[in-house]
């Protein structure tokens, strides 16, 4: 199991939407609006490398108003 935090920018006013989509994703446990540098932050859940590659940049990066991503993998 790898376990991964995403910080995600969202377009000016979209970010409880683009949380609220990401929240749909089976890999996601929760996406939260936050403040700061980003706007997102989703904690996500994938069986391999491979997979958490495809959730971010299939699943999260193609949503609607989402700008860039930074992802930070779980090490303990």
């Amino acid at each position: 199991m790898v376990e991964a935090y995403v910080m995600i920018t969202a377009a000016a006013g979209t970010a409880r939407t683009v949380a609220e989509t990401i929240n749909e994703r089976d890999e996601v446990s929760r996406a939260r609006v936050i403040a700061g540098e980003f706007d997102v932050i989703a904690e996500v859940e994938a069986a391999s490398n491979q997979e958490l590659l495809s959730v971010i940049t299939e699943e999260i990066q193609s949503v609607e108003n989402v700008g860039h991503t930074r992802t930070c993998i779980v090490l303990e």
